[in-house]
């Protein structure tokens, strides 16, 4: 099909995309001490240079006799017959910048029988006799297409291909300064994050934070004690690694078909013991009145952190249900928590809406904090025997229908 070259993409967008790429890809890498820096620059460069478009001598194919419909001036219609050659036109560099609208440019059209793929352009040529003048016109009427703004694109990427060594490696050493003053931090707080942990997100820090104990009547003073409590960043690291992990469920149904609460519920917890040093993950362990799914424990004394109940979603009755299941299982240790829900059902937009709807009719909801995700929503409640004491639960939802 006839198309128009070089004015799918503005050449400068084109560009920019390629440095945003490079920018959140630096600053998603954990950069140690130990890192090869120089080995890591080259991979960078070799990944995010645009490379330019060379083209090779085009390669024949022997041509082939055959018949195409033709009309004389009568109108009529009549077979002749002709010579199809195919023709490939190899090429090294980056095919994008075939449709790539630099700042000045020519327009020009690919012929029909002509498609640019990765490495080459193919095209048919069509001749009526058997003439190397013709085929030569024919082919490099093509080239001459396609090599037209070459010269001016090449031209406008050479400052990025210039610069991009210094670019990855003042990134770099940013990114290292960033990272080195986070791991000293969590070094000195007692807790340290997998460094190989890197996959879904950046890991923040656990500390103990010093709260009053309550006074007696008889007491003149107040007993004060230390209790490991979770910090928001540790908290959205949590919820983050929940999320993709669903999300990457989702996406595979061999993991979830035929699955159990208990299988699932191990999925994620896999990933959440696997992700902190000075933390460990429990499956179904006892916690106050009864059992709870998932349990992270700080590994020093054995106190709670983070308090997870997943689910199947049986409707609105089981929401309330869940909800109070999770509160029994909670003390005034525990301040931030998640209530996961595995949706079998194909229908998943009317039961968000019913649970924004229903949630704030339990007796122990207090307000609606964010909508963190799609489908994952941070809800405020109290204990049920401490009105006093705010905890936060992360409402998730994750479709895993039947198959």
């Amino acid at each position: 099909m006839m198309g128009n070259l070089f004015n799918k993409y503005f050449l400068n967008n084109f560009i920019s995309d390629y440095r945003k790429g490079l920018m959140e890809r630096i600053d998603k890498t954990e950069i140690t001490e130990s890192t090869d820096i120089n080995s890591l620059v080259e991979r960078l460069k070799d990944e995010y240079s645009i490379q330019p478009i060379i083209i090779a001598e085009p390669k024949p194919s022997e041509p082939k006799e055959t018949t195409r419909q033709r009309q004389n001036h009568w109108g009529e219609t009549y077979k002749q017959k002709v010579f199809e050659i195919f023709v490939t036109i190899p090429f090294e560099g980056n095919s994008d910048l075939f449709y790539c609208h630099p700042s000045t440019s020519t327009i020009v059209y690919l012929d029909k029988g002509a498609t640019i793929n990765k490495t080459s352009v193919t095209a048919t040529i069509v001749l009526e006799q058997l003439d190397e003048n013709t085929y030569f016109s024919e082919v490099n009427k093509i080239v001459g297409t396609l090599s037209s703004n070459l010269p001016t694109i090449h031209r406008e990427i050479q400052p990025w291909n210039t610069g991009l060594e210094g670019l990855i490696k003042q990134s770099l050493e940013s990114r290292k300064a960033i990272v080195s003053k986070k791991f000293d931090f969590m070094e000195k707080i007692g807790l340290k994050v997998n460094p190989k942990s890197t996959e879904y997100l950046v890991p923040p820090t656990i500390v103990k934070k010093t709260i009053p104990t309550p006074a007696t009547e008889t007491s003149k003073t107040v007993a004060k004690e230390k209790i490991p409590i979770l910090q928001e960043e540790v908290y959205t690291d949590i919820r983050e690694v929940l999320y993709n992990v669903g999300k990457a469920i989702e996406r595979k149904p061999s993991i979830y078909k035929d699955k159990h609460e208990e299988d699932l519920r191990d999925v994620f917890l896999l990933f959440l013991e696997t992700r902190y040093d000075s933390t460990t993950g429990i499956g179904e362990a006892f916690n106050k009145k009864g059992k709870t799914d998932i349990l992270l424990k700080y590994a020093k004394d054995g106190t709670n952190l983070f308090v997870a109940e997943c689910k199947f979603w049986k409707g609105q009755k089981k929401l309330t249900e869940a909800l109070d299941q999770l509160l029994g299982y909670l003390t005034h240790r525990d301040s931030k928590t998640a209530l996961i829900f595995f949706v079998d059902q194909k229908e998943m937009t009317s039961i968000v809406i019913t649970i924004k709807t229903e949630i704030t009719k339990h007796s122990n909801f207090s307000r609606h904090l964010k909508d963190t995700y799609e489908h994952s929503i941070n809800y405020e409640f109290t204990l049920p025997d401490d009105r006093n004491k705010k905890i936060q639960i992360e409402v998730m939802l994750f479709h895993f229908p039947t198959i």
